[in-house]
C-alpha cells in the first residue's frame, strides 16, 4: 500500500487499522467465551466436590458427636444406677441394724420368768375384777 498523502487519508487509514484490529477481538471473542465457559464450569464441579465433601465431614461429624453423647449419657445413667443401688442398700443395711439393735434391746431381752410373771399378774387382776364384778352383779338380783 502506499503511504497517505493527505491527512484524511491518515486518519481513515489509521481509523481501518483499528477497525481490524477491533473486528479480530469480536471474531476471537467466541472462543474466549467458550474458554470461560469451561473454566467456569470447571470451577463449579470442583465447588461441587468441594461442597459435598464438606456436607459429608459435618454429618460424620454431627454422627460422631451423637454417638459420643449418648455414650456419656449411658455412662451417666449406669453411675446414676450404680449410685442409687449403692444407696438402697446403705439404707437397707442401715435399717437391718437398727431392727437389731431394738430387738437386743433390754425391753426386748427381759427373761421367760419375767414375762411369764408379767402376764401372770395380768390375768390375776383381770380375774379378781371379774369376780368382783360377778359378785356385784348377783347381789343386785
Amino acid at each position: 500500500m502506499n503511504a497517505p498523502r493527505t491527512a484524511r487519508e491518515a486518519l481513515m487509514a489509521e481509523l481501518l487499522g483499528d477497525l481490524d484490529a477491533l473486528l479480530a477481538r469480536v471474531e476471537a471473542l467466541p472462543a474466549v467465551v467458550a474458554e470461560s465457559e469451561k473454566a467456569i464450569a470447571t470451577t463449579v464441579t470442583v465447588l461441587e466436590a468441594a461442597g459435598d465433601k464438606y456436607r459429608a465431614a459435618v454429618m460424620a461429624f454431627n454422627e460422631q458427636a451423637k454417638a459420643d453423647l449418648n455414650d456419656y449419657l449411658d455412662l451417666k445413667s449406669t453411675q446414676i444406677a450404680s449410685a442409687t443401688a449403692k444407696a438402697i442398700e446403705e439404707q437397707r443395711a442401715a435399717m437391718l441394724e437398727a431392727a437389731r439393735a431394738a430387738f437386743y434391746s433390754k425391753e426386748f431381752r427381759r427373761s421367760k420368768v419375767d414375762r411369764v410373771t408379767e402376764h401372770l399378774l395380768t390375768a390375776l387382776i383381770s380375774s379378781a375384777l371379774t369376780a368382783t364384778f360377778v359378785t356385784f352383779l348377783l347381789q343386785r338380783h
